[in-house]
């Protein structure tokens, strides 16, 4: 069961890497055919981030017995971009805390098609931060 669990936390960037494979083999194109392995290699390590966030969440969550505390700090982390926000739920899911953790991301006014991170089209664009790049590739502790 946990195997579901795990797959709910990193199915939104494993969708993305198919994809990227997909149209490197569809490309005519070599120079889209680098962008698009480049994107792979980029999307697995945000699946192993995913899976890492999945499970650090799960801990956080048993430890505070629910939705409260570091366990919610850590979840309001998680809210800003589509992977992070599908991790964050599935791990509240497997705790048996989906209902609580569902109407706080309807509080915050977050939809299913909010896929790209929040302000990802402004001066603000979290693809400038060092951060934003240290959670897809794995290495933040948070």
């Amino acid at each position: 069961m946990d195997q579901v669990w795990s797959f709910r936390a990193t199915w939104p960037p494993l969708l993305l890497l198919v994809l990227a494979l997909g149209l490197a083999w569809l490309s005519p194109f070599l120079w889209l055919d680098i962008l698009c392995f480049l994107s792979v290699a980029l999307l697995t390590f945000d699946t192993f981030a995913r899976q890492k966030q999945f499970e650090t969440l799960r801990l956080a969550l048993r430890r505070a017995g629910g939705l409260t505390g570091h366990a919610l700090a850590r979840f309001r982390k998680a809210r800003t971009s589509w992977c992070t926000r599908r991790a964050a739920l599935a791990a509240t899911l497997a705790e048996g805390f989906g209902a609580e953790s569902r109407n706080l991301v309807r509080e915050w006014g977050y939809k299913p098609w909010h896929v790209f991170p929040d302000e990802a089209f402004t001066a603000r664009s979290p693809f400038f931060r060092l951060g934003f790049w240290k959670s897809v590739l794995g290495f933040s502790r948070g």
